[in-house]
């Protein structure tokens, strides 16, 4: 079977139509959302995507996170009949967040091994300790997870692997595989709750590379607030300075064309 090559264009158009969905769901049930990462940027900078961005990305807090993705999952709930969901309950993925995916569509990934179609982040904001110590430490303990969950997930084919990143993404692959890569997700997911019903005002993605810089102040981030984005309208945090400055620091400044990173990825319609 033929399957049609999707432009960066079109990509970009179905993404905004999966987020739209997400939205959709958010606003019916009153679950708050922010638009996270370079989507961010995009919105505050460009008004949209970043010119060579591929991706969307959002928050969650935790509280509704999980009550958006067992909407998302409840086959009983209205919702376009397009999109899935996938998360570490999912055979082959092992990350701690869920990609909302786009069904007729299939991806194939430079680095990453699984199969499904394009997709939008959505990340869960989790409460972590209150002390600055505590709440580093548990960060660092948290991006060492994460470091493992990429390597379950390595395409180990992939020519733009160093040797070094090679050899340690093979060493925690195999010991993932002894230990039980489900086994895993299942404690990284009871690592992530630890502190759900903790009343702090430090939050984060924990499933982060910015380690402490990912550390945020919960109070610093609300209220939300509604962004233009290309021909749509997102929300974000009103307080979007202190956000991506504490992240990316000059974030209107444009990168170097060598660090304008995409997934390099490409992608198809399935029929």
């Amino acid at each position: 079977m033929i399957l049609k090559k999707i432009d960066q264009q079109e990509c970009k158009r179905i993404e905004l139509q999966i987020l739209d969905e997400v939205v959709r769901i958010c606003k019916e049930n009153n679950f708050q959302y922010s638009l996270a990462y370079g989507s961010l940027i995009g919105a505050v900078r460009h008004k949209g995507y970043i010119p060579w961005d591929d991706d969307i990305d959002i928050y969650v807090y935790r509280k509704d996170y999980d009550k958006l993705i067992a909407l998302l999952k409840d086959s009983s709930y209205k919702k376009a009949d397009w999109v899935s969901v996938i998360d570490d309950t999912c055979d082959g993925y092992y990350y701690t967040f869920a990609k909302v995916v786009d069904n007729r569509t299939e991806v194939k990934m430079d680095r990453h091994v699984g199969n499904h179609g394009l997709w939008v982040d959505i990340f869960p904001l989790d409460n972590m300790p209150n002390s600055e110590f505590g709440a580093k430490a548990f960060i660092l303990f948290c991006s060492f997870l994460r470091v493992i969950a990429l390597a379950m997930d390595t395409n180990f084919s992939s020519s733009t692997l160093s040797f070094g990143t090679l050899l340690y993404k093979r060493f925690f692959n195999a010991l993932a595989t002894v230990i039980g890569k489900k086994r895993i997700c299942r404690f990284m997911e009871w690592v992530f709750h630890r502190y759900e019903n903790t009343e702090t005002n430090n939050v984060a993605n924990l499933f982060t590379n910015m380690m402490y810089k990912g550390i945020l102040k919960k109070d610093k981030l609300l209220p939300l607030t509604v962004f233009p984005f290309e021909d749509r309208e997102y929300t974000g945090f009103a307080n979007y300075d202190y956000y991506l400055s504490r992240l990316y620091g000059n974030y209107m400044q444009l990168p170097p064309e060598e660090k304008r990173i995409t997934h390099n990825f490409d992608a198809w319609w399935k029929e």
